[in-house]
């Protein structure tokens, strides 16, 4: 018989007499005829009248040729699997494990095993083009670390600190009592009466603006007269100031202008 690959199988274990109404136990072990290696152990679950199964996943067939197995199922007395019944021996069935052949059509179509998928993808695989490798960086050493320095340097420090001298605290307990006992005893100050300040600072507010405004109304007439006077002394000036005018001819020439030398303007009657 012939067992599928990656299908599942039905072990089964029949008691032979079946007029035997005992309870009983069935073990199967499975291993690889060729090899004697153990490739499973299936407690078999009990279905009633002595019948007992379980279903078990057929292994894949590494070398894609096939391989035998042989199924041993032994009956026990007991639920731990210890003692084997003497009224029933073990039954031993050789099974064929292979991968399923898929046909093609008309019996003429090309059949693939697992080994043939496996080819399959290696060369594919080989075909993928594989990247050069990479020089990997020297990992940094690590420092070596002196242990036996750093832990004797600090037992050293250690036996160098004294402990620190108890301070007499006693002496500032005293004076803080005898301040917090000032200032519970002093009186408190009466708040300050700032109502006359306030009065005064307004009296000098109003006197500063009343200032003001007389000193800008003084400012104007001030300029105001300024610019009178100014006025007239100009007018005083230009009455007092006396202009002549150069004689002139007529000829077929044009007009000419007659020079004549003029003394000198007196700046002094201009004052007058």
């Amino acid at each position: 018989m012939t067992l599928y690959t990656a299908n599942n199988f039905t072990v089964v274990r029949q008691i032979a007499n079946h007029t035997d109404t005992a309870t009983y136990y069935v073990r199967a072990v499975i291993r690889n005829a060729y090899t004697d290696t153990i490739l499973d152990t299936l407690d078999l679950t009990d279905k009633g009248s002595q019948r007992f199964k379980k279903d078990w996943k057929v292994p894949a067939d590494p070398s894609g040729q096939g391989f035998y197995i042989s199924i041993i199922t032994s009956v026990y007395e007991d639920s731990g699997y210890t003692t084997k019944s003497a009224s029933y021996g073990d039954e031993e069935n050789t099974y064929l494990v292979a991968d399923r052949v898929l046909g093609g059509r008309g019996g003429t179509g090309i059949t693939f095993g697992i080994s043939d998928i496996r080819r399959v993808i290696k060369e594919e695989l080989d075909k993928v083009e594989k990247p050069e490798p990479m020089d990997m960086p020297e990992m940094p050493k690590m420092p070596e670390m002196k242990w036996e320095d750093i832990l004797s340097a600090i037992s050293e420090v250690g036996n160098k600190i004294k402990p620190a001298e108890m301070v007499d605290l006693k002496p500032i307990h005293e004076h803080l009592s005898k301040i917090e006992e000032e200032v519970r005893n002093k009186e408190v100050t009466p708040a300050t009466d700032l109502q006359p300040i306030i009065s005064k600072l307004e009296e000098i507010k109003e006197s500063m603006e009343a200032n003001h405004s007389d000193m800008a109304q003084s400012n104007e007439e001030t300029s105001k007269e300024t610019n009178i006077s100014i006025l007239k002394g100009l007018e005083e000036i230009l009455n007092r100031a006396k202009f002549k005018i150069a004689p002139i001819q007529m000829s077929y020439q044009g007009i000419k202008e007659i020079k004549k030398e003029e003394p000198p303007l007196d700046i002094n009657s201009l004052a007058q």
